[in-house]
C-alpha cells in the first residue's frame, strides 16, 4: 500500500515535532516513530477493507495526537492531517 500525505499532513507532522522536541530532547523522533507505527496499525486493520472513501480519525496511542486519513481506493492511503489533540 502506498502512503501518501497531503501538504497539511506534512506540515503538521513538521510542526508537532519541534513541539514535542521542545518538550525533551528526542521526543520528536519517538513521536516519528511512533506515527509510523500507527499507519502501519491502520493499513493492518484495513486490509482489503477500503471501500469506505470517507475521513476517518485515528488516535495515537503515546503521543495526544489523531490521524486523520482516507482511503483513495485499494492502493492508496492518504493522511490528510495529523492533530495534537
Amino acid at each position: 500500500m502506498k502512503i501518501l500525505l497531503s501538504s497539511i499532513a506534512k506540515n503538521d507532522i513538521r510542526l508537532l515535532m519541534r513541539v514535542f522536541n521542545a518538550e525533551q530532547e528526542k521526543k520528536g523522533i519517538n513521536f516519528l516513530e511512533d506515527l509510523k507505527k500507527s499507519i502501519n496499525e491502520i493499513i493492518i486493520l484495513h486490509a482489503g477493507n477500503h471501500t469506505s472513501k470517507e475521513l476517518t480519525v485515528k488516535p495515537m496511542g503515546a503521543f495526544p495526537v489523531n490521524i486523520h486519513y482516507i482511503f483513495e481506493d485499494q492502493e492508496n492511503l492518504l493522511v490528510t492531517a495529523v492533530f495534537k489533540a
